[in-house]
């Protein structure tokens, strides 16, 4: 009797990061999911410090801007040398991505794009940023959103772990993925769980009803209700039904309930 087929290994995604302070990773390379993912060979997460490849004996960095101003700037030598070595004998297909304020705002189809490419580097900027004859050597510039921090390196983070959640067998139960908030271009709907009362609040009684349809078309009704109101941007590209434009256009109507009957805050006078 022939022996049945091996199941197929999804192959190890690879993440490399470029930054001035490696030390930061070792405890995402550790912990939760990210560090069960490279335990079980799912992913690897590389962390370079391109201070390695500065061109002197002081490790140099930095320079003052030309033009004047305040901060320093990158050097772009380091920087274009250790990207370079991490680049040697990867396969095609990996993404470059440069880390700034100035870039294109990361998204969940954005991680979703880059789950499906055969890798990332990430580029941590830290004081004034990056050289900008930098930025050619990169696929694109990305930001986590309109603010600044100290460096990139919190935001490589959390496109890791955006982008590692999304790969085959990272994620225990693989159908969660699709019922998350932005999954399907809303909000996602409330959660409860035991007890079934607390400090005086009952969990919605749908939810204990085992009506499998009624508990889909209240968390349908509940995501709408939730995108409209703390985030009505997304309401524009999501996919919506001809029912939920009806629902959505019902809620102005809809009377004032408790926020833990229905999972939503009360309005506010400038709510």
């Amino acid at each position: 009797m022939q022996a049945p087929a091996a199941a197929a290994v999804p192959p190890c995604y690879r993440f490399d990061v470029l930054t001035l302070f490696p030390g930061l990773f070792e405890s995402l390379r550790r912990e939760s999911l990210i560090g069960k993912a490279i335990a079980a060979g799912r992913i690897d997460l590389a962390v370079h410090d391109w201070r390695a490849f500065a061109m002197d004996r002081h490790h140099t960095v930095d320079d003052a801007p030309f033009g004047g101003g305040a901060g320093m700037v990158l050097k772009p030598e380091p920087i274009a040398a250790c990207l370079a070595a991490v680049c040697v004998g990867r396969p095609a297909g990996i993404r470059t991505v440069l880390l700034s304020p100035a870039g294109a705002r990361f998204d969940q189809r954005r991680a979703e794009q880059y789950a499906e490419a055969g890798g990332l580097v990430l580029l941590c900027g830290r004081y004034e940023g990056f050289d900008a004859r930098i930025e050619d050597l990169c696929d694109e510039v990305l930001s986590l959103g309109d603010f600044v921090l100290q460096g990139g390196e919190v935001a490589a983070m959390a496109v890791v772990e955006a982008v590692a959640r999304l790969l085959p067998g990272v994620v225990g139960n693989a159908a969660s993925l699709s019922a998350e908030s932005h999954a399907d271009g809303l909000v996602e709907h409330p959660h409860y769980t035991r007890p079934r009362q607390w400090q005086g609040r009952d969990v919605p009684a749908v939810l204990l009803s085992g009506d499998h349809a009624a508990i889909v078309r209240w968390r349908r009704a509940q995501s709408l209700a939730r995108t409209a109101r703390w985030r009505p941007d997304l309401l524009a590209s999501a996919p919506l039904s001809p029912d939920d434009r009806a629902q959505l256009a019902g809620l102005s109507a809809a009377p004032v309930v408790d926020e833990m009957t229905t999972g939503l805050a009360k309005p506010t006078e400038s709510g």
